[in-house]
Formats: C-alpha cells, structure tokens, sequence
C-alpha cells in the first residue's frame, strides 16, 4: 500500500528517521559508558520498544503505568522499570502477581507507608528510590533520601536498587544553555546522593532519569548509569523547537490529513482536528518536510474534527490532497491512535499497532 492511500488521519512513521534517531541515541550514551532505558510512554506501542531493544545498548526500557508495563511484560520484554509510584491496594496486588511472573519488572517509590504495602506482598519488589528534583510532582527531597534508602533497606521483601531522578521541568527549556545548567543543578544533587550512600556502603547500582531535552548534557554526569529518553525516537515540534534537540534528532512521525474543504481563499480545512492530534497552544503542528517542520505553511485549530492549514503563496493544495503534519506533542498523540504504519518512502511496511494504548491503571 502506498502512504497516500491510507485513510487519513493516521500516523506514519519514516523508517529511515526513525532507525537514524534511534542509532544516534545509542552511540551517545555508549560514547559517555551509559545505557539508553528508553520511555514506552512516548509510543505506546511494544512493537517500538523491541526496536528500540534491538538497536542496541539499553538496560531495558520504562513504563509509566501499571498497565503499559503489564503489556510489555506480557508481550516478551522483561527488563521493565515503572516509574511512577503504585499505591492502591487492588494495583499493588496486581503488581504483585506481575513481580511474580516477570522477575526483570523494577518499581519506583516514594513513601514509606507505600514500602510497608510493598514489603507485606513478599515477592521481592526490586525498588528504585525515586528523588524529586524539585518539580514536585513525585519523589523524596533531596536531603530525605538517605533516610528514605535505608527504610527499602530494613523492609523485607525489598531489594533497593538505585536512585531516580527526573526532571521533567527542564526538558523544554529552549536555550541550550539554560537547559544544560538547570539540569545540571538537579543532577549534579542526584550525583551526590548517589557517592554519598555509597560512601555509607550502600549498594546503589543505577541513577537513571533524563530526557530527550537534557540527555547530551545529563550522560556527562558521572554517577548516571542509564537515560528515560522517550520522544527522540518519534519528535515533535515542541521539542522541534529547542535548541540542539530538533537538529539532532527529525520528526519521524507525523500525522496524514486530508484536505476537505478548499472554498475560503487565505486557507484550506485538513481532517485532522483535536480528535486526531494532541492539543497545545505554544507549538502546533505545520506541514512536515523530509523531518522538519516547513514553517512557511501554518496550522490552527479549528474543532474536533478539522484543521485549518495556512499555506505559502502559490502553494494552494487541491482538494482531496493529503498533506504531512508534524505533531504538536507526540506522547498523548499518539494515544489517541491505533496504529502506526511504518514507512519507507511512500511504502507502507508495517503496522505497529499502539498495544499500551489506555493502560492508564
């Protein structure tokens, strides 16, 4: 089948883009003697992880929920580190039964009356302390982590494992500058951290967090042992639009539409809406070329079903054209999708179909 064929919207993914972001991405974490770990919740999809897995140099690969891990587990990979914390007790019980079936399953956490819940299930739960790098939204402070380390430590039915340590905040920060001291504030702690339970004779074998935002700079810290990259592999304008980011690594998956409407003069309507494509307010989608976003043609939101698509003098499409959109922000972009096709040129290869998509609990 050919990539104009299919029916729109759908997403499409450049075989060639992709398997050169992913090739780059190995070689700069093994030029640094890191592993890549990279992030399932970008793609949803167990199809990408086990590329992801074959192109080379990963301790394995992260989920961010119950339910994405339980799809990896179940579909053959079996390094999997859920990094966000698990607290309800049916969950706990289910991430139980899946320690039990699936050894290489690694959690995250973050409160002690947590542990204790971890601990009664007596399967072993190998834990990663998870540390907030002051963005709030998970993890111990900083100067409670030690304490929080031997809490793992004293509970049976725990095997601590290492540190984490995300800083979600800083990822989008566009000067690259700027970005690479915010997060060597956060890193340079969580590196630390790290000699300091060593120094105590505590075994903590990883350091791991990081994103596509601040993984050139964060394999330079020398207690990192592996980076959560997730959207290098599939991209988007929002980090399209950060400095050293969108250069080293191309939009490889975008969003076919179809042209609907051609009867206003300054503008055509696409079949791509808020249904099809992930709604933000600071970097929506443009026409892609070759990986980059041709920003001379401009999207703007125009309902849940549609699109309207500002295009360059002379470059009017007809109607019934089918035109390739960047996407706003890939993660929750693709969520919204069953499938997405592999593509060599115009060549349909493949579909991979979004299996963790919805595995929200």
């Amino acid at each position: 089948m050919k990539k104009y064929d299919l029916p729109t919207p759908a997403l499409v993914l450049d075989k060639a883009r992709f398997e050169r972001s992913l090739a780059r991405m190995a070689e700069l974490a093994a030029k640094a003697g890191k592993k890549l770990r990279p992030h399932a919740k970008t793609h949803k999809s167990s199809a990408v992880a086990r590329r992801q897995l074959e192109a080379g140099n990963c301790a394995g690969v992260c989920a961010a929920k119950l339910g994405e891990a339980e799809v990896l587990l179940e579909k053959g990979i079996e390094n999997v580190l859920l990094t966000s914390p698990v607290v309800a007790p049916a969950r706990i019980a289910r991430l139980a039964e899946l320690k039990k079936a699936h050894p290489g399953l690694w959690i995250t956490a973050d409160n002690a009356e947590n542990l204790r819940a971890l601990s009664a299930c007596g399967v072993g739960f190998d834990v990663l302390a998870d540390v907030n790098p002051r963005m709030g939204r998970t993890g111990v402070a900083f100067a409670d982590a030690p304490e929080f380390v031997r809490t793992i430590l004293q509970l049976p039915g725990l095997k601590f494992r290492g540190i984490q340590c995300y800083a979600g905040n800083v990822q989008h920060i566009a000067e690259a500058e700027k970005r690479s001291a915010a997060t060597a504030e956060v890193m340079k702690e969580a590196g630390a951290l790290v000699r300091s339970l060593r120094a105590d004779g505590i075994d903590c074998q990883v350091l791991t967090g990081t994103g596509t935002g601040t993984a050139a700079f964060d394999v330079g810290i020398p207690e990192v042992t592996d980076i959560q990259v997730g959207s290098y592999c599939m991209m988007d304008t929002e980090y399209h639009n950060i400095e050293g980011v969108g250069s080293a690594f191309p939009c490889a998956l975008t969003c076919l539409a179809t042209v609907v409407s051609t009867n206003q003069p300054d503008f055509v309507t696409v079949d791509a809406g808020l249904k099809a494509l992930y709604f933000t307010p600071h970097a929506p989608p443009c026409k892609a070329k070759e990986g980059v976003p041709d920003l001379r043609w401009r999207y703007e939101w125009f309902g849940d079903e549609h699109g309207r698509l500002y295009f360059p003098a002379g470059e009017r499409p007809r109607l019934g054209q089918v035109v390739e959109l960047t996407l706003p922000h890939c993660d929750p972009t693709i969520n919204m999708h069953d499938v997405i096709y592999l593509c060599s040129g115009d060549e349909v290869l493949e579909e991979l179909p979004v299996d963790l998509r919805g595995k929200f609990c």
